[in-house]
């Protein structure tokens, strides 16, 4: 079973939050990755909150029926960490660029996590974020400890020093471990996430050619062979009176029968076997390797605002490219990257921006760290 986290989205009038509005969900442990939607105002807020209703029910702590008591079920709401998408989003805005521009790397999880964010964000008009960490709590049972563990993950993006990169690394064992279980909305418009899909053997599934046969009808091929094969025996018998031919005439059919089994039936069966094996493998999901996650301390032109520029090369562009204006990132070389730039002048025309980096600064993943600051920034618009 385990000690379940979930992050949610729904409307802002909706009264109660149901699975089928979860976009992740851990076991065990926080997902670092949640909590740059949170600012340091929002966590002391919520700290307040869950520290004054502990007050309240921690001296009947000892009694057998505490939990039917009015403050526990104060306690019990003081979980609930609900907060409004323009807040998150704003939080967002701030907190990937200080990081990315320090920790690279984690751009890549980063921006896989936006993408299955935005399948429910996009959904409301007025989105709100709940953080259900409730059955984490379970695993000390003291509000301090509790509060000890999310504050360090919130300052991991508030503050992101060389100390932190031991705490980023601890969690870099795969994406899942940095961002949770993801639930794309789309996806579970389909299939619902409490019914695990059932795995089928490679024998049950379909090749991807139509052309395949089924069974009876290659069946009915080898009886109307035989069939024929008998019939060519009687007409050569009764012709020529020869027992010779009418065996000839017999075999021939036959010989046809024995290839058919032999070599294209088998060949066929290979061939199937080989499209379900590959329809499996295109279909089964990725395992990601550990990721090396390391504190960049060169120059990064990833700004809070925009990306910034070296006015040497061209003097004609302005020092900062504000994020909005990003249209996307890709990579030239291994240090160099090129920008595609929507400008005013003229009207909805691109620019293409070539951008040296910093020798030590990897172009793919400064490449991944513009592209998720750009979604971030397209989503809270």
């Amino acid at each position: 079973m385990g000690n379940r986290t979930f992050l949610s989205v729904t409307n802002a009038d909706t009264d109660s939050v149901d699975y089928e509005n979860t976009a992740f969900e851990t076991n065990n442990f926080l997902a670092p990755v949640w909590f740059c939607l949170v600012s340091q105002e929002q966590f002391q807020r919520y700290s307040r909150q869950l520290m004054q209703a502990w007050s309240k029910v921690q001296p009947h702590m000892d009694q057998p029926d505490v939990e039917d008591l009015p403050e526990w079920e104060c306690f019990s709401e003081a979980f609930q960490w609900q907060i409004p998408w323009a807040d998150a989003a704003e939080q967002l805005r701030l907190s990937l660029p200080r990081t990315l521009a320090h920790f690279p790397a984690l751009a890549v999880p980063v921006h896989e996590w936006l993408e299955t964010l935005s399948t429910h964000v996009q959904r409301y008009s007025d989105a709100v974020i709940h953080l259900e960490l409730s059955q984490y709590f379970s695993f000390t049972g003291d509000p301090a400890l509790y509060l000890k563990d999310i504050q360090k993950y919130v300052t991991l993006w508030q503050s992101p020093y060389p100390s932190r990169e031991k705490i980023w690394q601890g969690a870099a064992n795969n994406f899942y471990m940095l961002n949770g279980e993801h639930l794309p909305w789309r996806e579970r418009t389909i299939a619902q996430p409490e019914q695990a899909p059932e795995i089928q053997p490679a024998q049950s599934i379909p090749p991807a050619s139509g052309k395949h046969q089924p069974k009876w009808r290659q069946e009915f091929y080898i009886w109307l062979l035989a069939i024929l094969s008998a019939a060519l025996l009687l007409t050569v018998y009764v012709k020529t009176s020869s027992g010779w031919l009418a065996v000839l005439g017999f075999l021939i059919p036959s010989l046809f029968i024995v290839l058919w089994n032999m070599i294209i039936v088998p060949k066929k069966t290979s061939l199937h076997r080989l499209e379900a094996a590959t329809t499996l493998k295109r279909n089964s999901t990725p395992s990601y390797a550990v990721l090396r996650i390391e504190y960049f301390n060169g120059h990064s032109p990833i700004g809070v605002d925009g990306m910034e520029t070296d006015p040497s090369e061209d003097k004609t562009l302005p020092d900062l490219i504000p994020w909005l204006q990003i249209m996307q990132a890709k990579v030239l070389s291994s240090h160099e990257v090129e920008l595609m730039i929507s400008t005013k002048n003229p009207p909805n025309s691109i620019l293409q921006l070539h951008l040296k980096l910093d020798e030590q600064l990897v172009a793919k993943d400064t490449v991944s760290a513009v592209n998720a600051i750009v979604l971030a920034h397209k989503m809270s618009v």
